[in-house]
C-alpha cells in the first residue's frame, strides 16, 4: 500500500501502480490474508444542524467523519439538495469556511448551482485527507416568507476519489432550523402635559410619547381628574383610528387608539416627544385657583393604561401625570354697557377704565406658501387673535395688496399659479376667523390668473382667478366650526328631520352627523368657490367614505344634498371631502348607512388597494369571520393565545375563526397575528372549511378520487407537510398551480389572491363591470374582477 500522505502521484506512477494492484489482486486469490477492496469503507459526509431566523445568513457545515479508518481521498464531488423555498444560497459567496481546502493545500474548487433547489461541490487538494475534519459550509440566507420548522439539506449525490477509483459517497441528513423572529420587548414612556388657564376658560392638554425605542400598534389609557374643577369637551388628534369616552360625572377619560393598517402604520420609534391625542377641558366658572392633577390611577393595570408594539405584544411603558394650573380667581363675565362701541375716545365717569375681563389681542405672523412647495415661502401675513371677555377666540386675516404683490412675483418665478395660507389653530381654541381680502388684492390675483387658497383646521377654501375678475369691492369670509355637542345635536336633528333627507330612497335609520358642521359667510355670492371639510371620524370603513354627503343649508332658505369627492385634507393623509359651491351658509357631512353592504374587505383611506401586499394571520382571521361568520356572535376560547394582539377588531376575528375551526395557533399557545400567511397553511385552512361545510363528504370524496393525479401537477409538495390539503384543495379548484406545475407552498398570500380564492370559496361572481374601486387596480389586472366583486355589493 503506498504512503497516502505523500503528494499526488504521476500520471506515470499511477499505471505503475495499476500494474502493481493486478499483480496483487491476482495474489490475493491464493493468500486470503489480503486487504478488502476499497468500495466498503465506513466513512460518511456529515451535514450539520444550524439555525436562524428569517433574513438571517447561515452557514451549514459540510465535514468528513473518517470512522477510524484508514480511507483517504484527494478529491470530492458532493452534490446537495434544499429546499428553495426556505433557503437561497449566498450568490458569489455559496461556499465558505474551506477549512480543509486550505488545511491540504487546495488546488481547485468549483461549484455548480443551475439546478434550483441544488450545488454541487468539486474539492480537489494538494495533499490527501485521511482524518476528520470540515471540509467546508454552504452559505445559505433563510428567506423572509420562511415557515417556522426545519428545513432539510441533504446529500443527493456524491464521490469520492482516494489512490484507486472513484468511491461512492454516503452521507447524513442536516437541517437548518427556521426560528420564530421574536423581538425583543419594546419600552416607552408617556408624558401628559401640562396645562394653565383662568376660571371658565377653554385649556387644551396635550399627552405625548417621551421616548420609544419600538414602533406603537396601538395604545389605551384612562385617565382620572377632578369632575368639579373640570370638564372634558373634546379629544383630538393627528392620526386617524382615535377613540374616546368620558364621562365627565365621575371624572374619568378613555382614549384608546389602534392602526387601522393591520401595524404597517404604527406611531414610529422616537426619542423625542411625538403627540398621541390632545384633551379639551372647559375650567368651572367658580375654580379656585390651584393644581389640578390628570393622571391614570393605576399604571400597573391594562385596563388602566396599555401600549403595544406594531404586532401587537404589550411593551414596557411608563406614563408621567400632568396636571392643568387654575391661575386668577373665579369671575363672573359681564356684559359691556356699550357692546357696539368702538372702544376708541373718551367717556364720562369711570366707564374707560379697563375691567379685568377686558378682551386682549396678539398678532400672529404666518406665511403664504407656494402649492408646489409648502416650504416655499413667497409671503407674509398677519393674524391678529383676540380673546374677548367670555373667553372666545376670534381671528382676522387681512391679505394686503403689498402683500399680495410679494407673493404673485414670487410665485411666477416659480412658474406657480397657487398661494397657500394656513392659519394654524394647533389648540383647536378659536372659535370664528375672519377673512379680508382688499379689493385691490383680489385684482392683482385675477390679472396674473392666480388661486388663493386659505386653509384652515376646520375648512379649505379654493378661489380660482376666474372667480376674483371684476369684484369692485372688498371680499370678506366667515367661518365658524361647531364644536360643541350640544350645537352639533340642534344641527343633527334640524337635518335628520329635513324632507331632503327623509324622502330619500335608502333606509335612513343608520343616520349619522360626521365631525363639526361649519357655518362659511361672504360676500362673493354666485361665484364657484372649492369647499373641503375634513372628516374627523376615524373610524369609517371605505365603503363609509364612499357614501358621506354634504348637507347644504343656504342662507337663503334653501337646501341640498351633495355627493363630494375624496381627497386628502389640506395635503395631509387625513380625509376630507371636497365640493364646489357659488352660494354659502351651513355645511354638514352626514352618513347615511343603508342596507347591509356584502363587501368582505376595504381598501386603505389613499385610495388604494395594495394587491400585492401579504396577509397576515391577524387579518386573515378578520376575513373569514366577514365572509364565514361563526354561528354565534358571542364566540370565546377556552384558553386565550399568549400573543392575543390588544386591538379589539384582531381579537374578535380570532377568536370567531378559532372557534369555528377555522384557524389555529402552534403547541406553545401563540397565534402568531402579525406573520404572513402562506399558500400551504391557506391550503389547510380552506380544507377546514370545505370540511366544515355540510357538503364536505362528495367535496372530499373528489378530492380523493383527484389526489393522485395531482401530484404530478404540483411538482414542489412531495415532501411538503401540507401534501395531503394541498392535493385536496386542488382538486376542488379553489386553488391552483402555476404554468410550470409549481403550487408554491411557502410563498405569502397576497391580498389579490386572498380575495380570489375565498370568492371562489363562497361563489362570488367577478365583476368585470364598472370602473375600478382603486386607483391602484387597473381593468387589466389579473385579479380585478376578483377584487371588485369583493370591495362592494
Amino acid at each position: 500500500m503506498p504512503n497516502q500522505k505523500g503528494h499526488l502521484i504521476s500520471v506515470k506512477s499511477k499505471r505503475s501502480m495499476k500494474a502493481l494492484l493486478t499483480m496483487l489482486l491476482t495474489v490475493s486469490m491464493i493468500f486470503s490474508w489480503l486487504p478488502q477492496a476499497q468500495a466498503s469503507v465506513d466513512p460518511v459526509i456529515h451535514i450539520g444542524e444550524v439555525s436562524g431566523k428569517p433574513g438571517d445568513i447561515v452557514e451549514v457545515p459540510v465535514s468528513y467523519d473518517s470512522k477510524g479508518s484508514a480511507f483517504a481521498f484527494y478529491h470530492s464531488e458532493l452534490s446537495f439538495a434544499y429546499d428553495s423555498a426556505v433557503l437561497e444560497l449566498v450568490e458569489g459567496d455559496e461556499v465558505v469556511n474551506q477549512q480543509a481546502y486550505e488545511k491540504y493545500q487546495g488546488l481547485n474548487l468549483t461549484k455548480d448551482t443551475s439546478a434550483s433547489g441544488y450545488i454541487e461541490v468539486s474539492m480537489m487538494t494538494q495533499q490527501f485527507i485521511d482524518e476528520s475534519t470540515e471540509l467546508y459550509s454552504l452559505h445559505f440566507k433563510i428567506k423572509e416568507n420562511a415557515v417556522i420548522g426545519p428545513s432539510l439539506v441533504t446529500l443527493q449525490t456524491g464521490v469520492w476519489t482516494g489512490d484507486i477509483d472513484p468511491v461512492q459517497v454516503t452521507g447524513q441528513v442536516g437541517q437548518v432550523i427556521v426560528l420564530e423572529d421574536v423581538k425583543p420587548v419594546g419600552n416607552g414612556t408617556v408624558g401628559i402635559g401640562s396645562a394653565q388657564g383662568k376660571a371658565g376658560e377653554k385649556v387644551t392638554l396635550s399627552v405625548d410619547t417621551v421616548s420609544l425605542d419600538q414602533p406603537i400598534g396601538s395604545y389605551g389609557v384612562r385617565l382620572k381628574f377632578n369632575p368639579a374643577a373640570m370638564r372634558v369637551t373634546d379629544v383630538t388628534g393627528n392620526r386617524t383610528g382615535i377613540q374616546y369616552n368620558v364621562n365627565n360625572e365621575t371624572g374619568s377619560l378613555i382614549v384608546g387608539w389602534s392602526d387601522e393598517d393591520g401595524g404597517l402604520s404604527p406611531i414610529p420609534a422616537s426619542e423625542s416627544p411625538q403627540e398621541l391625542f390632545n384633551i379639551e377641558f372647559t375650567m368651572a366658572s367658580d375654580v379656585i385657583a390651584g393644581e389640578y392633577p390628570v393622571q391614570v390611577v393605576d399604571t400597573a393595570l391594562p385596563e388602566h393604561f396599555t401600549v403595544t408594539d406594531a404586532d401587537a405584544i404589550e411593551m414596557n411603558k411608563q406614563i408621567v401625570p400632568g396636571k392643568i394650573t387654575v391661575v386668577g380667581s373665579p369671575v363672573t363675565p359681564t356684559t359691556p354697557s356699550n357692546p357696539g362701541s368702538s372702544g376708541s375716545g373718551s367717556s364720562s365717569g369711570g366707564s374707560s377704565t379697563p375691567s379685568p375681563s377686558a378682551s386682549t389681542s396678539e398678532k400672529i405672523t404666518v406665511d403664504v406658501t407656494n402649492e408646489r412647495n409648502t416650504n416655499a415661502v413667497v409671503s407674509e401675513t398677519i393674524i391678529e387673535r383676540t380673546t374677548g371677555a367670555d373667553g372666545r377666540k376670534k381671528d382676522e386675516v387681512n391679505l394686503t395688496a403689498e402683500q399680495t404683490s410679494r407673493a404673485i412675483e414670487t410665485l411666477k418665478k416659480a412658474g406657480s399659479t397657487i398661494a397657500r395660507i394656513m392659519i394654524p389653530d394647533e389648540k383647536d381654541e378659536v372659535s370664528e376667523l375672519n377673512v379680508k381680502l382688499p379689493a385691490k388684492s383680489t385684482a392683482l390675483m385675477a390679472d396674473e390668473k392666480m388661486n388663493l387658497y386659505i386653509e384652515t383646521d376646520n375648512a379649505s377654501l379654493q378661489l380660482p382667478a376666474k372667480s376674483l375678475q371684476g369684484l369692485d369691492s372688498d371680499v370678506f369670509f366667515h367661518l365658524v366650526p361647531i364644536k360643541d355637542a350640544a350645537g352639533r345635536e340642534v344641527v343633527e336633528q334640524r337635518i335628520k328631520k329635513d324632507p331632503l333627507i327623509v324622502e330619500q330612497p335608502i333606509n335612513t335609520s343608520d343616520f349619522r352627523l360626521i365631525g363639526r358642521p361649519m357655518t362659511i359667510e361672504t360676500n362673493m355670492s354666485s361665484r364657484p368657490v372649492t369647499v373641503v371639510l375634513p372628516i374627523r371620524d376615524t373610524n369609517l370603513t371605505q365603503k363609509e367614505l364612499h357614501k358621506l354627503q354634504v348637507f347644504i343649508e343656504h342662507s337663503d332658505g334653501t337646501k341640498e344634498l351633495v355627493k363630494g369627492k375624496l381627497v386628502k385634507f389640506n395635503g395631509t393623509d387625513q380625509p376630507g371631502i371636497e365640493f364646489e359651491v357659488t352660494k354659502f351658509s351651513t355645511f354638514s357631512i352626514i352618513l347615511m348607512n343603508g342596507s347591509q353592504s356584502s363587501a368582505y374587505i376595504q381598501g386603505y383611506a389613499d385610495g388604494t388597494f395594495r394587491p400585492n401586499q401579504a396577509v397576515q394571520r391577524a387579518e386573515m382571521a378578520a376575513l373569514l369571520s366577514r365572509v364565514l361568520p361563526s354561528d354565534s356572535e358571542e364566540a370565546t376560547l377556552s384558553s386565550s393565545y399568549r400573543d392575543m394582539p390588544v386591538a379589539e377588531w384582531a381579537r374578535d376575528a380570532i377568536t370567531k375563526a378559532t372557534a369555528a375551526g377555522y384557524m389555529r395557533g402552534n403547541a406553545a399557545g401563540d397565534f402568531m397575528p402579525g406573520r404572513s400567511i402562506t399558500r400551504a397553511e391557506m391550503a389547510v385552512i380552506i380544507e377546514r372549511i370545505l370540511t366544515i361545510q355540510e357538503s364536505a363528504a362528495d367535496v372530499n370524496t373528489e378530492a380523493s378520487e383527484a389526489t393522485a393525479a395531482l401530484s404530478s401537477e404540483a411538482t414542489d409538495i412531495t415532501l411538503h407537510w401540507a401534501r395531503e390539503a394541498v392535493q385536496h384543495v386542488l382538486a376542488t379548484g379553489v386553488m391552483r398551480v402555476s404554468q410550470d406545475g409549481a403550487f408554491r407552498p411557502n410563498d405569502a398570500v397576497t391580498r389579490a389572491e386572498a380575495v380570489t380564492l375565498l370568492n371562489r370559496l363562497v361563489k362570488i361572481e367577478p365583476d368585470l363591470s364598472g370602473a375600478s374601486r382603486w386607483k391602484d387596480v387597473s381593468a387589466d389586472h389579473w385579479a380585478y374582477g376578483a377584487i371588485q366583486a369583493a370591495s362592494q355589493n
